[in-house]
């Protein structure tokens, strides 16, 4: 089975993160937008896991300190990539 819109956009932006392709502020506005559509793949859990750990991607401990690391955001997708393959997609 293919994956959804939804997850491969997900994949995307923690891939993007990882590579510090992408701003951590504008995956984590992204990742809210998308967890307040009213949309029947956001209720999947590995999905909102997902998202729910990208809107926290810009959480800083200190002014202009990240809280979250490249490490972390490919250990997200790493577990993402993981939630999927234990589900057979």
């Amino acid at each position: 089975m293919e994956d959804s819109g939804l997850e491969q956009e997900v994949r995307a932006r923690l891939a993007a993160l990882a590579r510090q392709d992408e701003d951590p502020a504008d995956v984590a506005d992204w990742a809210i937008e998308v967890m307040n559509r009213d949309d029947l793949e956001v209720g999947d859990p590995k999905v909102w896991t997902a998202l729910d750990r990208l809107a926290g991607a810009d959480l800083q401990s200190a002014p202009n300190v990240y809280l979250h690391s490249i490490q972390d955001f490919e250990e997200w997708l790493t577990d993402f990539e993981s939630d999927l393959n234990q589900t057979g997609l």
